[in-house]
């Protein structure tokens, strides 16, 4: 007895039939491709630029720093010193710079029935956070190469205060991103928020060089934390006095369930915006 006809018909419909994570996970790689192609495709230099500007920000204040007459801060290699906080700062500033703007750089997307509007969000996480392992990774095994012991002490504890960085910065990144469907000028909070944070984060200085007194000053910036546990999980020279797990990850969860509710009650918005 021949096979029925519309079992094979229902057969090659179930077949093709995609999840929605399927549909999502596809998505997400094109949009990937797409982010990676604007950003770099028409400037070969693109990569070149993600390693030199951390290298270019750390030889400027290395030599400030030498011509102070100081090769070292907190028992520390002022190369290793200052990178250990400035690629943080800058996946923080990036993240937050991409976040900011990407549904606003993707609507167009979003009439599509299959892009949804969190997809560009997590293309744009993705990216940046690569980026940041990659140059990361790639400055401190150069750094080992010259004979700097640059293998952190605790790689758990590193790996953490990143992870609670991103998610913090991914909460303040949608929160951002919404504000902008209602005001276009949101974008220049961005600026207005990471420049300041360059000086009182923790970049060319730590804990231990403030009078305990005035550390209230600097203790209520999660980046400060994010920098001084990061330097504390990396150089067993270094100890906190400042650095604290709870409030980190305090603001990563208010930051993050804030930013993200937001999102979702404003995500209708964004295809008509």
């Amino acid at each position: 007895m021949p096979y029925p006809l519309h079992s094979v018909k229902a057969e090659n419909c179930h077949s093709k039939k995609r999840t929605s994570l399927t549909i999502m996970s596809d998505v997400i790689f094109a949009l990937t491709m797409r982010e990676i192609k604007t950003r770099f495709g028409h400037n070969r230099l693109g990569y070149f630029w993600a390693i030199m500007e951390p290298v270019g920000q750390v030889a400027i204040l290395g030599l400030i720093f030498s011509l102070m007459g100081r090769n070292s801060v907190a028992n520390i290699p002022v190369a290793l010193f200052l990178f250990t906080a400035i690629l943080p700062f800058k996946l923080f500033g990036k993240l937050l710079n991409q976040l900011s703007a990407a549904i606003d750089a993707n609507k167009g997307l979003l009439s599509y029935r299959q892009v949804t509007a969190i997809d560009p969000v997590i293309t744009r996480i993705l990216i940046e956070v690569a980026t940041f392992l990659l140059v990361y990774v790639f400055i401190f095994s150069v750094m080992a190469w010259l004979g700097f012991t640059a293998w952190p002490n605790n790689l758990l504890g590193l790996l953490t205060a990143t992870a609670l960085l991103v998610v913090f910065t991914v909460g303040l990144g949608l929160l951002l991103c919404t504000c902008m469907s209602f005001w276009k000028d949101t974008k220049k909070i961005v600026n207005i928020i990471t420049r300041p944070l360059f000086f009182i984060s923790g970049i060319f200085f730590c804990a231990t060089m403030i009078p305990p007194q005035y550390w209230y000053l600097f203790d209520w910036n999660p980046i400060f934390h994010v920098i001084e546990l990061s330097r504390d999980s990396f150089f067993s020279a270094y100890t906190s006095p400042v650095g604290q797990w709870s409030y980190l990850s305090f603001c990563a969860l208010v930051s993050f369930s804030l930013g993200l509710a937001i999102f979702h009650l404003c995500r209708h918005r964004f295809i008509g915006s």
